[in-house]
């Protein structure tokens, strides 16, 4: 599939969703929020003086490890 991490994440977790039900789809989500909650507060000095769009953009590229390894994730419970 073509597109950014985050557009690849969103689709792999409405097929899980599909697959395995909201709860698991929910535990998913929980999972990425708390890891962005980590990345903003970890980085939060470093990119503050940045301008909004930027903000979000350089925000978009510290999230892609977590899209990749959540993704890996409900791709490894798929094949069990």
């Amino acid at each position: 599939m073509e597109g950014s991490t985050r557009e690849k994440f969103i689709h792999t977790l409405m097929q899980y969703k599909e697959k395995f039900g909201q709860e698991k789809a929910s535990a998913i989500q929980e999972k990425f929020w708390q890891s962005r909650e980590q990345i903003v507060a970890d980085s939060a000095s470093e990119i503050d003086w940045f301008p909004s769009w930027k903000k979000n953009q350089i925000l978009e590229d510290l999230l892609a490890k977590t899209y990749l390894d959540l993704i890996a994730e409900m791709e490894r419970e798929g094949h069990s």
